[in-house]
């Protein structure tokens, strides 16, 4: 009789004893998760299993259609003319400097890039979108033995469209390739096929050419550094001026106000970017 009732006080000491370690283990494990919820799961010797990892790739911005070429690449090397008076007019067109593109030719820019990058080089942007506005504005200031190299607005034309991307290469320093002319020469000296220009030259321009084309574009002959994808007779022509993107993507973009009107020079310009003289 007295075995049995030692028999029964050990059974309650050891269920005590077992309730007492399995709300300290529940305790541990409350406090653990608690303390880690918003960076780290451990376990009860503190090491860790695994981390939340935070997004690093939040979506691009598209407005129209359109995409900024730094947002989706910031390797980009951007020096456009037309928002500055270093272009053949000497008149500032843009009314900031944004280089946008159709997101349709996103894919092949980027793949470009990455040849031209593979061959420890990068490329460098004169020129992308360009409203079809600024383009009438181009078109009016090119003197007339001279427009056979600036389209009037029309259904073909490609940077109105975003369709289209005026540029070079430059090395790891920024230096831009010895090419057969300057960007937006009038003359022979910027056809593909100009034999005057010396042997680096040519091989510079070939090697642009060739990276442009295995990227799925095709040059214009006339113009070593203009580049256009041929699938663009379906694409409406635009007149998202910069300003127009910067608010949609700001959020303060009024849908009131019409993209063909014409952008006033007084408007309030406050978050601009800063324009590159």
């Amino acid at each position: 009789m007295r075995k049995f009732q030692v028999i029964i006080a050990l059974l309650i000491v050891s269920s005590f004893s077992t309730g007492l370690l399995s709300v300290a283990f529940a305790t541990e494990k409350a406090s653990l998760v608690m303390k880690n919820n918003s960076t780290e799961i451990q376990s009860a010797t503190e090491q860790p299993l695994f981390r939340l990892q935070p997004l690093h790739h939040p979506s691009p911005f598209y407005y129209k259609e359109l995409v900024e070429l730094t947002s989706l690449d910031e390797s980009f090397m951007i020096d456009q003319r037309y928002a500055t008076k270093n272009n053949f007019t000497g008149m500032i067109h843009y009314d900031t400097v944004l280089c946008l593109i159709h997101k349709d030719i996103a894919r092949r820019l980027l793949a470009a890039q990455r040849l031209a990058r593979s061959k420890g080089l990068r490329i460098k942007v004169f020129d992308a979108y360009r409203p079809v506005s600024v383009q009438q504005s181009l078109y009016d200031a090119t003197p007339k033995e001279l427009r056979m190299y600036v389209a009037k607005p029309s259904a073909n034309s490609l940077h109105p469209k975003g369709l289209a991307v005026d540029i070079t290469l430059v090395d790891s320093t920024g230096r831009e390739l010895d090419m057969p002319s300057k960007f937006d020469d009038f003359s022979v000296k910027a056809h593909i096929d100009y034999e005057g220009a010396t042997d680096r030259q040519k091989s510079n321009r070939s090697l642009l050419i060739d990276i442009m084309e295995r990227s799925g574009f095709r040059v214009n002959k006339t113009e070593w550094w203009h580049y256009y994808v041929p699938e663009s007779a379906a694409y409406p022509l635009l007149d998202v001026q910069f300003i127009h993107f910067l608010r949609a993507r700001s959020g303060r973009l009024d849908y009131r106000y019409s993209d063909t009107s014409e952008h006033s020079p007084s408007e309030d310009l406050s978050f601009r970017i800063p324009v590159l003289e």
